[in-house]
């Protein structure tokens, strides 16, 4: 019976270690699930962050507007004022030539052309000229318009202020652009080749004044000079 006792403890004991062999298998593995978990959760896929490209493109659209604001003011304030003219007659001091006055102003009776061979009111004055002659400004004007014309050829426009407008024909080599200020005596161009208007009469310049669009008569204002 002793023997039996020694045999049934020797089973117990063999028993109570297989069992702790079975144990201390299985319990790394337990202790491994959590690791794994956490290893696995550690590592964090990249996202994409999301631009508010509809933000972006307001902010950019308004800063775009505003530099354009910006600049449009710039060139305001950097713009030149347009000078005021004022007519003034006593500042008529030269004519536009040098020559004698081939066919005079006259509104209220009729001058004899000789090319034409008619008579007919003159708006203007036709002034004796040689081509190539330096043509000036009568006083100070800005110039408006400049156009060809088959009766007076090359012909400049002149703003005067207050109303007045000079009218220069026959020209050639234009030293001036629309837009210009002239001063009294400064050169517009030189005496171009005469039309078939006045062939007969000869190289001339053709120079007539308004005031609100009506002519006037350039020697009321010439007076001697």
């Amino acid at each position: 019976m002793k023997k039996q006792q020694i045999a049934a403890a020797a089973c117990l004991v063999a028993g109570a270690i297989g069992f702790a062999a079975v144990y201390s298998t299985q319990k790394p593995g337990k202790d491994e699930i959590p690791t794994e978990i956490s290893q696995t959760s550690s590592i964090v896929e990249p996202t994409e962050k999301k631009t508010p490209q509809k933000t972006t493109e307001k902010v950019d659209s308004e800063k775009k507007m505003g530099q354009e604001e910006s600049a449009a003011g710039q060139q305001e304030n950097q713009q030149p004022t347009e000078k005021q003219l004022h007519f003034v007659p006593e500042n008529v001091t030269n004519w536009p030539v040098k020559g004698d006055v081939l066919l005079p102003f006259s509104m209220d009776k009729t001058v004899y052309f000789p090319t034409l061979d008619q008579y007919q009111y003159n708006r203007g004055m036709v002034i004796r000229a040689n081509e190539g002659d330096a043509v000036c400004s009568v006083t100070e004007g800005r110039i408006i318009d400049i156009y060809d014309s088959a009766e007076t050829g090359c012909t400049v426009v002149q703003d005067l202020g207050d109303g007045y407008t000079a009218t220069y024909g026959q020209l050639a080599n234009l030293t001036c652009s629309e837009g210009d200020v002239l001063e009294a005596g400064e050169t517009l161009g030189t005496v171009g080749k005469v039309t078939r208007y006045y062939t007969v009469e000869g190289t001339n310049v053709y120079f007539a004044m308004e005031q609100d669009g009506k002519p006037v008569n350039p020697m009321d204002y010439f007076g001697d000079i």
